[in-house]
This record gives C-alpha cells, structure tokens and sequence, in this order.
C-alpha cells in the first residue's frame, strides 16, 4: 500500500513539474498583454509611448532599403536631424517578423512592431524554463517574471524598444556565464550573446559584463580562450561596420527636459519592492553569506551583479528590469539559504505582496487613474485622425508638442521639429519657444522650414515649455492663442478635433529630401 501511494505522489510531483512551467508562461503572456485594449483600437495599432514610433519609422525607412541601417533620422530636429544611438539588430528582427506576418496580416508592420516585445518575453522563458530543471527552485524565476511589473513593461505588447531584445540577451548571457561557472564549454554561446548585447547597446550591457568580469577576477575564473574572445571581436566590429560609433554632448536643456522621462527618474526601496519583492535587497547579504558560507562560487557571481544593480536602480528607474532580471535568475542561489524547502517557497511567495499591490493599482486604478488613462487612449485616437490629414500634402516640417511628434512622424509621413530623444533636445527647445512667443514664432518657422502646426491644450503645452526652457509661461503664449481662437489665429486652419488643431504656416519652405536620405 505504501509502494502504490509513493508512486501516486512521485507521478503527482512529475505532473505539476510538468505543468507549473506552461501555466507560468501562459501567465506571463497575460502580464504581457494586459493593455492589448489600448493597443489594438478601432483597426488600428498604437504603440506605448513616443520612442516606440520613432523606432517604428526606422523598420519603415528600412523596408524601403533592406541592405541600408539607418543612421541618420531625418524626421525629427527637422531639418537638421539627428544621429541617435538606436541601432540595427532589433529594426531587423521587427522587419523579419513583419515578412512573415505579410501573407497573414493586414498590416504587418504593425503588427510586428506590437508582438515583437511580448515574444522576445516568451522567448525568455522558455530559455528559463529549460535552464531551471535543473536547480531545487527552477520555477522561482519564472514565478518572479511573470509577475513583474518592471518585466512586464519591458515585455510589453504595443512597445518595440530595445529593452525587451536586451532582457532576451542578457538571459542568454547569464545563462551561458552560469554554465562556464558550472564547468560547462559554453564559452562562444557567452561571448555571442554579449556581444549581440553591447551592439544593441554600449551602455547597460557593458556595466553587467564589467561586473562579470569583476565576479570572475574575484574568483580567479578570469581565464577566457581564444575562440571566444575572437567571436566576440568579430559581432562588435560588424557592429561598428553596420551602425558606427556615436557620442554626442548632452543639450543644455537636458537636465530639465529629462524630468519628463519615467525612466531617468530616482527610484526607492518601496519601488524595488513593487518590482520584485521583499526580498530583492537583502538577497546581495543573504548570496555573500552562503558563499562565504559554502564557497558555492555563483553566489559570488549573482551578489557582484546585485550589488551594483540595487544602486543604479535607484538613481535610474530604467535599470529595474535587468535588476528584476538578475534577481530572478539569482533565486536558485538565494532560497536554498532557508533550511527547508517548504519554507523557502512560503518566505518567496509571501515577499511578492507587494508586487500584487502594484498589479492591483494597475489592472484596476482608481477614478483619477481611469480617467487619465481613458484621456491617452482618446488623445491617441484624435491624433492619428489629426495627422493623416498631412498624408497627401506637401512634405514640410511640423511643429507639435515634443511628446507628440514622433506619432506625428508615423501617421502622417511628415517630419517633426521636435522628437522624444535627447539627441532631439534642440527641436524641442525651439517648439518650447514657439509655444511660449507671444508673437507669431515666424522666425522658428523659417529656421526649421515648418509648414504645419499642431495645437494641444495649452495648459500643459505652455506649462512643459516653460519646464524645459527653465522660465515663466506668459501672459498670453501662442500655445493658449492657437488652441482657444483657432479661427483668428495668425495661422490658417487645416483641421480640427476635439483634442488637437493644424494648422498651415504662411511661410515658404525649402523642399526636404525623402526619409532615410
């Protein structure tokens, strides 16, 4: 009776072992797409936030040249443009899956720009899912990325920007670094994953492979062969052949305009806990003690990314995903340090209330939340209908509220003054000082060759330009005049809706090249 009992209880543990994985992913699929009714509205896609249709407008420019990365943005700062330092390997991996998705989408494009996040997310796990049998707590990461909010917004559906490829990457790399620390020849798999990283981008990835390489230099595990460190030469100097090298000064105005910016604001313990959990910061001591403890040298490993980590994630939000990341992939290291399983698994599940409190304030806000985000979706709405309306005329440059532009860029076909990069600084500064002019702007209209504007409610219009050019909003700015007397406005009126006005400026413009020259 025994025998028959323990047999029932070994199929019973392999059936939830089996299962547990497959409803944790399918729960993070749901995480991924919880705004897919804001994304998916009235036949149309519209992306998260500016920076995903900057990008957007890249894979378009690329389409038209396959064998051409872009480098140069002409559509925003126009005419100067920028050079900004958005690279090539995910405007490809959106323009592949847009090839696929064209016999069975009506607007592929589109559509690959919407998914291509919550995939790489998927991708993610299911890498997790396999590198996790192994290990006494293999589904504790996948637990912690399912429920994420930080993870879930860099997985997230309508939002094509190079965090969700860099996560993708990164658990590559970590993975592989693991394997090496473990005895595995995974040398050349870690050494491609972190150089696709660094092409993606030169800034975060290169904090996490230094403090790898301090984690190995600590453990006397610094020794790299020769093939690896070849291959690895090799992706970056094809990076440096396909998209170049480019640094830039900051503008003046940066310090002011970033306040705007969700992610170079300051985090807090309390956010760090909404992200990942209670236990995300003791989990550093509790790794150096059972390396000191035990000498298991990936605890090392996991601690030498933590600390660093912790630290930049406070002082910049938009570290927390690899923080939530390196903290998931760090718990079969971290719950063993609880004597028993059961325990561990209590004391982890329990450390995530507050993560469901910021699913809970975010699936169902409160009156003001609701209405502010029942305003965005209709602002979305009524720009698109705004900006199709240029489609068909003469190609000049626009001037609209910054945040707006590249939206701008991307139903109309138009290029902006303004854009969401800070290479885009000067633009903005100057659509601050239109708005702002309590004459006609004319001189900015001349300078930036625009022939069309774009009014919005001039409260927060004049009050942002005001921000970010660091002085008092006047008396009566051309941002109040163009919204509340549109017909007596010095500026013809093209269009309105009940959130934005166009209107043509009586100005001559030079005529531009075509995008992507």
């Amino acid at each position: 009776m025994l025998g028959v009992a323990s047999h029932f209880l070994r199929y019973v543990h392999a059936l939830v072992a089996g299962i547990l994985p497959v409803l944790l992913v399918g729960l993070a699929l749901a995480a991924f797409t919880w705004n897919r009714d804001a994304v998916f509205f009235g036949g149309n896609v519209y992306f998260t936030d500016g920076d995903c249709y900057a990008r957007m407008t890249r894979v378009r420019i690329l389409q038209e040249n396959p064998l051409a990365p872009v480098r140069h943005h002409d559509f925003e700062n126009f005419p100067e443009g920028t050079s900004p330092h958005t690279t090539a390997p995910l405007d490809y991996l959106i323009a592949g899956v847009a090839a696929v998705l064209k016999p069975f989408a009506g607007n592929p494009l589109a559509d690959a720009g919407a998914w291509i996040s919550p995939v790489l997310g998927l991708a993610t796990l299911c890498v997790l899912v396999f590198w996790g049998r192994s290990f006494a707590y293999g589904n504790a990461p996948l637990l912690l990325l399912a429920v994420s909010p930080i993870v879930s917004h860099g997985f997230l559906l309508g939002r094509p920007d190079h965090q969700s490829l860099l996560m993708f990457l990164m658990t590559i790399s970590l993975v592989a670094e693991v394997g090496i620390w473990k005895g595995k020849s995974w040398g050349m798999l870690s050494a491609a994953a972190w150089a696709l990283g660094l092409w993606v981008s030169l800034f975060e990835p290169l904090i996490l492979v230094v403090a790898v390489l301090a984690a190995r230099l600590a453990s006397g595990r610094l020794r790299v062969s020769r093939n690896p460190i070849a291959l690895f030469a090799g992706i970056l100097l094809i990076a440096l052949v396909t998209d170049g090298f480019r640094v830039e000064a900051f503008d003046t105005h940066f310090s002011r305009w970033a306040l705007n910016i969700g992610e170079l604001r300051h985090g807090s313990p309390a956010v760090l806990f909404s992200w990942a959990g209670w236990l995300v910061i003791p989990a550093p001591l509790i790794l150096g003690w059972r390396f000191f403890r035990s000498r298991e040298p990936i605890c090392l490993l996991f601690a030498c990314l933590l600390v660093p980590l912790i630290g930049l994630s406070l002082f910049h939000l938009r570290w927390g995903y690899f923080l939530a990341l390196v903290f998931a992939m760090s718990l079969p290291w971290v719950l063993p340090a609880f004597r028993w399983r059961a325990a561990g698994w209590g004391i982890f599940v329990l450390s995530l209330w507050p993560v469901a409190a910021a699913w809970e304030q975010t699936l169902y806000p409160d009156d003001e939340g609701f209405r502010a985000r029942a305003e965005s979706v209709a602002d979305e709405v009524a720009l698109r209908d705004a900006a199709v309306r240029l489609r068909d005329l003469p190609r000049h440059g626009v001037i609209a509220p910054w945040w707006f532009s590249p939206a701008i860029v991307w139903w109309s076909g138009q290029p902006c003054v303004a854009g969401t990069s800070h290479q885009s600084l000067p633009g903005i500064a100057d659509t601050a000082e239109f708005f702002l002019s309590e004459g006609t702007g004319r001189k900015i209209l001349e300078r930036r060759e625009a022939g069309y504007i774009f009014s919005y409610e001039p409260d927060r219009v004049a009050a942002n330009s005001a921000q970010i050019l660091g002085r008092g909003v006047p008396s009566n700015p051309l941002a109040r005049r163009l919204h509340d007397q549109p017909h007596s406005a010095e500026f013809p009126l093209l269009y309105a809706n009940r959130f934005f006005k166009v209107f043509q400026a009586p100005v001559p413009a030079v005529p531009a090249s075509e995008p992507g020259g």
